[in-house]
């Protein structure tokens, strides 16, 4: 009797852990971990499996991964003991989680899917909670698998998994995502530009995520839809759901997901051209970033505010901003370093536990080597972090190529280092330093067009080049089966690594460490190397950037402006069909859009006419594709020569047009109709495949409304396409209309 009153008041104490978890992460584990020594007096197998998976959990949520990695890797082993299915698929869930944090996708991947075959055993085995279906978690896990596609920009697999989440979700009325995986859904539409269809998901998602108060998710919603809305040039509506995002964002301590919204927020200004509103946002977000010294967004706002005051010719503030950039350059550098190290310790902690927990250990002499691998990592990161401090406390390039090619030797027996620096004007690659044997060479360089260099080769394809074994390895690179032979002086070098020096995304040169011994470059090595470059390519870019300040601000101007010029060439392309020249369907979409709304703030009448080619399909099926684009843009320039006043025509897709008529009736709007019409016949284009007659046709469907909140610019296109229809149906070549 005892003894079910204890079970009884555990569970009740599970339960409340469960409800519990979601809200602070700290009490959970204290909690969990109290709960988990209770179960264990008690040989209640189920309770330890679930309090430990609630304390990994809560360590997660903290991203002290190696913690939440020793407490979910003790969990399934009970959970796998006891045969506790849907803990083991939480326990793959969140080690999937982990994964996608440090960015291990792939890794994430696997144990998503390890999660997804647990499924089918679900219905037949124990589980912890009795009344979760298996769609709950299948749900969460297509939804995951949907983010790693997002974030590797496969938009069409992300779409695929999103999908099948939001079909599972549905049937729970979305009470397990909140509405999160329509928003998700939405996201991918709105980067893939289908930004209605976009529109359409968010809407719905909002829905969900208002009814169950989920803020964080709310915001995120709103500012993907103020971000549509600035695309379609909707800025009424942009500037509606940027402020509803700001009055969520600004009540939670969600900073991350504050700074993001202020930053797109100025972008919105900036095309505005409230450019003295951007810097005062930038201001604000700036001193958001220092309170939580997010060094990586200061450098961001620090190049906004850079540009911005370019513009202006104010030279003071770009002068404070120029030095707030680099101050904060040196402790995003350390703060990079620190990162790298924290996650190479998780990878290296996760893989050990994973490599427990499938009892596939190492003999002690292979652990030993791990140990000293520890140590050497330990040492390695120790020079890092110690060049890391003196390279960024001089411009001095001399100082710079010098600290690194000592840095080198520190933890390499190398013969060979050389950092070369790309010069566009000439297209040649520049050895600025190049120490040979300790033998300082110069006026070494390289044209961009040989195709036998290893240095060219790696700056070209902006990929890290390793050899170990340059007698059998040269011919991945280059071409030349005598490449050995022709360059003799170099015969005695086996190993060989080539690092592209990138910064800000923009190839800057090549780093090159060389040795004659084979083998050089192990993987601790090769890791060090590539940090190396890192910091090479920042000092080196800030050296470069000091000494030609002046230039380098007259060059960003002559930047701007051809960046404007491609923008409005750009915009030109975007709006404008590129066959009949005349405005495509993204432009109609935003003319209807503000003629709606002018029609409606005055009450005014507008009318639309679309109207197609009658049996287009045949004069293209008989005449050939190339006479069919020449009769689409014959009707273009007739449809262009036949606008009045304010009237706006364009092509809606393959052979079917739309004019948009402000201030016209329908009788109006059917005149003018039936006397296009006209026009199209008087041009007698041959048509002697056609069922109406043997000349070119056009059928034409008419609508016309006083817009009102009761109608939308969707039912008044369909007003219109429905007359097109009924005209088709009467015979074709004849308007119809509808009121």
């Amino acid at each position: 009797m005892e003894s079910k009153y204890i079970k009884n008041t555990i569970d009740e104490m599970l339960d409340k852990l469960d409800k519990e978890r979601y809200i602070n992460s700290e009490k959970t584990i204290e909690f969990g971990l109290e709960l988990y020594l209770l179960c264990k007096n008690e040989n209640y197998e189920i309770g330890m499996a679930f309090a430990l998976l609630c304390v990994g959990v809560a360590y997660q949520n903290l991203s002290k991964y190696d913690k939440s990695m020793e407490y979910v890797f003790d969990s399934i082993k009970l959970s796998r003991k006891y045969g506790i299915c849907d803990l083991q698929i939480l326990v793959y869930i969140n080690l999937g989680n982990i994964c996608f944090d440090i960015e291990e996708y792939e890794k994430s991947l696997d144990y998503y899917n390890s999660a997804e075959k647990l499924l089918k055993i679900f219905d037949k085995s124990k589980n912890y909670y009795i009344n979760i279906s298996s769609e709950f978690y299948a749900l969460k896990i297509y939804n995951n698998i949907g983010e790693i596609y997002r974030i590797l920009k496969c938009y069409d697999d992300a779409l695929v998994y999103y999908n099948m989440s939001a079909e599972l979700d549905k049937k729970l009325n979305y009470k397990s995502s909140f509405g999160v995986v329509l928003s998700n859904i939405g996201n991918v539409e709105h980067q893939l530009g289908n930004y209605d269809k976009a529109l359409e998901y968010l809407n719905e998602s909002l829905t969900y995520l208002i009814r169950y108060d989920y803020k964080l998710g709310l915001a995120e919603a709103y500012e993907i839809i103020a971000l549509i809305y600035e695309k379609k040039g909707n800025y009424e509506d942009c500037e509606k759901y940027f402020s509803k995002a700001r009055d969520i964002t600004f009540k939670t301590n969600y900073v991350y997901n504050k700074i993001d919204l202020i930053l797109d927020y100025c972008d919105f200004l900036e095309k505005q051209g409230k450019k003295k509103l951007v810097i005062d946002k930038l201001n604000e977000v700036y001193d958001i970033c220092m309170a939580s010294q997010m060094y990586a967004k200061i450098m961001e706002i620090c190049k906004r505010a850079i540009k911005l005051y370019e513009e202006a010719n104010d030279s003071e503030n770009l002068s404070k901003y120029y030095k707030l950039y680099f101050e904060n350059g040196k402790k995003l550098e350390q703060i990079v370093l620190e990162n790298k190290t924290k996650k190479f310790k998780t990878k290296v902690q996760f893989d050990k536990l994973e490599k427990e927990n499938k009892n596939i250990l190492e003999e002690s002499d292979a652990f030993k080597r791990k140990t000293e691998e520890l140590g050497e990592i330990i040492k390695n990161i120790s020079i890092i972090s110690e060049l890391g401090e003196k390279i960024t406390t001089t411009l001095n390039l001399n100082q710079i190529y010098e600290m690194l090619f000592n840095t080198t030797q520190s933890f390499m027996q190398s013969n060979t280092f050389g950092v070369a620096l790309y010069d566009e004007e000439d297209r040649k690659i520049k050895y600025h330093y190049l120490m040979e044997n300790n033998k300082l060479r110069s006026d070494h360089e390289i044209s961009l067009d040989n195709k036998e260099s290893m240095a060219v080769k790696c700056l070209r394809e902006n990929k890290i080049i390793v050899i170990n074994d340059m007698h059998n390895e040269y011919l991945n690179y280059v071409d030349n089966v005598n490449y050995i032979t022709v360059n003799k002086e170099n015969y005695a070098l086996n190993s060989a690594i080539y690092c592209p020096l990138i910064i800000d995304g923009s190839l800057i040169g090549v780093m090159t460490v060389q040795a004659n011994e084979k083998n050089s470059f192990k993987r601790l090595t090769l890791e060090m190397i590539k940090a190396l470059s890192s910091y090479a390519a920042i000092a080196i870019n800030n050296a470069i950037k000091s000494l030609s300040l002046h230039t380098e601000v007259e060059q960003r101007r002559e930047v701007q402006t051809q960046l404007e010029k491609i923008n409005n060439k750009l915009i030109y392309l975007s709006e404008n069909d590129a066959l009949t020249c005349i405005p495509n369907r993204r432009k109609f979409d935003s003319i209807i859009a503000d003629e709606w709304n002018k029609a409606k703030e005055k009450q005014s009448v507008m009318s639309m006419i679309i109207f197609d080619i009658d049996c287009f399909k045949e004069y293209n099926d008989n005449y050939g594709h190339t006479d069919g684009d020449d009769c689409l843009v014959k009707i273009g320039d007739e449809l262009s020569r036949f606008l009045i006043g304010d009237y706006f025509a364009a092509r809606y897709g393959g052979d079917e047009f739309v004019i948009v008529l402000p201030n016209t009736n329908i009788e109006e709007a059917l005149s003018y109709g039936e006397s296009f019409r006209m026009k199209v016949e008087k041009l007698s284009l041959l048509h002697e495949f056609s069922r109406v007659k043997n000349l070119i046709t056009v059928t034409l469907g008419a609508s016309s409304v006083i817009p009102s909140d009761e109608c939308t610019i969707t039912k008044f296109i369909r007003q219109a396409d429905n007359a097109l229809y009924e005209a088709k149906n009467k015979g074709r070549n004849q308007i119809m209309g509808h009121h």
